[in-house]
């Protein structure tokens, strides 16, 4: 029997790709930042729209199941904080009713690594952000054998030159008019 006849075709197509499409078209895409050790990484999180009411803002982040920020009725809320989080958050109050939740990780310890869910409850959305932590690499210093540029000392016997005619010109300046 041949696919096109009586809508075989349809049918076989909407069996096999239509779920393929949903379910790729679910998938989305995950945002990754990168953070050195001792230092501060911005974590995003945005509604879709802006919230209307200070009093809707309900928004939780989270980290391997410990819970690291909340933000209840527009207001940071640290009860239920996970204490290797505490003094270590910050928000942005002023974004709130802009719809943005994104929050700031400061002193970042290699434990801080992973997947950061944002939960905007009133949206019943589920924002990802993976964090990578690196070491900061460490300043290089010149070895001995390092030479300058050629275009350096040039420019330095220029600067050089100028500044011995400039004196002369002064010293010859000052001596006519004595």
């Amino acid at each position: 029997m041949d696919l096109c006849e009586s809508g075989n075709l349809r049918r076989w197509w909407l069996f096999y790709f239509l779920p393929v499409f949903l379910l790729t078209n679910e998938v989305s895409l995950q945002e990754t930042v990168v953070g050195f050790i001792g230092g501060s990484a911005v974590l995003n999180c945005s509604s879709e729209e802006p919230l209307i009411k200070i009093q809707d803002i309900r928004v939780r982040w989270s980290h391997k199941d410990q819970n690291v920020y909340e933000i209840i009725k527009g207001q940071v809320s640290v009860e239920k904080q996970d204490p290797e989080y505490r003094d270590r958050t910050e928000s942005f109050p002023e974004e709130y009713l802009r719809g943005n939740f994104s929050i700031k990780l400061n002193n970042l310890q290699h434990t801080d690594a992973g997947l950061y869910k944002c939960y905007i409850i009133e949206e019943s959305v589920i924002k990802s952000v993976e964090l990578s932590t690196q070491e900061r690499q460490a300043i290089q210093i010149p070895s001995e054998g390092t030479k300058p540029k050629p275009e350096m000392i040039v420019m330095f016997i220029s600067v050089l030159c100028t500044g011995i005619i400039f004196s002369l010109a002064v010293s010859s300046f000052i001596n006519i008019t004595v």
